[in-house]
């Protein structure tokens, strides 16, 4: 698993959690304009390279606010969340910019992988996944997966205001940059909306996807791939 991204991140017994990169296996998205024999092969190949339980229940995001339960779903549910709190099961999202968010309970009984950006954040999709949770929130741990750094996110006044309204905006969250625009910091955004939810234990990768060429970055390039963030239970 030597090309794989293995969070820092510290786990109970029976979860793993991974996180592919633009080398291998490649891109995992269907929906990108790529061969779809080629998307296959590489879902194949993760699925075979993690020793993943099962195959993952791919979702249709779009920047929603909604979660969906992994027991209850099939794959190509429209969400952008997916929670189970069943063995031998695989939460996994695709991201190229915006945020990928792991969550695990501290006895390993409930999982959440989660699609966050600017939108579904200000909608949500942080605290809606937190209350598919039936362990307390001091007993949540959340991983903040590769995503697009401060320095090259560049936000206008419409999106200072959402975050503004949820009183999330500080003298670290968004810097001004030019008139009516600002440096979005979505990664400590995330870390805001996951403390509101109580959640105490936060592993931040600190990993830019615009900066790196390791990672996807939509910003960065317009039309490109899509990595996968997994968290999974044997």
């Amino acid at each position: 698993m030597s090309h794989y991204f293995i969070p820092q991140w510290t786990l109970p017994d029976g979860v793993n959690a991974a996180i592919t990169t633009g080398h291998s296996p490649g891109n995992l998205a269907a929906h990108v304009g790529a061969d779809p024999a080629a998307v296959v092969r590489h879902r194949r190949q993760l699925y075979r390279e993690l020793g993943l339980p099962c195959a993952p229940k791919w979702l249709a995001q779009y920047h929603s606010n909604i979660p969906v339960d992994f027991s209850r779903v099939r794959a190509g549910v429209a969400a952008d969340a997916i929670y189970s709190n069943q063995s031998n099961s695989v939460c996994a999202v695709l991201t190229a910019d915006c945020l990928p968010i792991l969550i695990c309970s501290a006895d390993g009984q409930e999982i959440a992988a989660v699609h966050a950006g600017w939108r579904g954040l200000a909608a949500g999709i942080v605290g809606r996944t937190c209350s598919q949770f039936t362990s307390q929130r001091s007993a949540l741990s959340a991983y903040i997966g590769p995503a697009i750094s401060q320095t090259a996110f560049e936000v206008g006044d419409d999106v200072y205001r959402e975050f503004e309204q949820l009183g999330w905006v500080d003298s670290e969250t968004f810097l001004p940059h030019v008139p009516g625009k600002w440096w979005a910091d979505l990664p400590l955004l995330v870390e805001y909306a996951l403390r509101e939810q109580g959640i105490q234990t936060i592993v931040q990768s600190n990993e830019c996807t615009f900066s790196k060429p390791d990672w996807y970055s939509y910003r960065r390039d317009a039309t490109c791939g899509r990595f996968a963030s997994l968290i999974w239970r044997t």
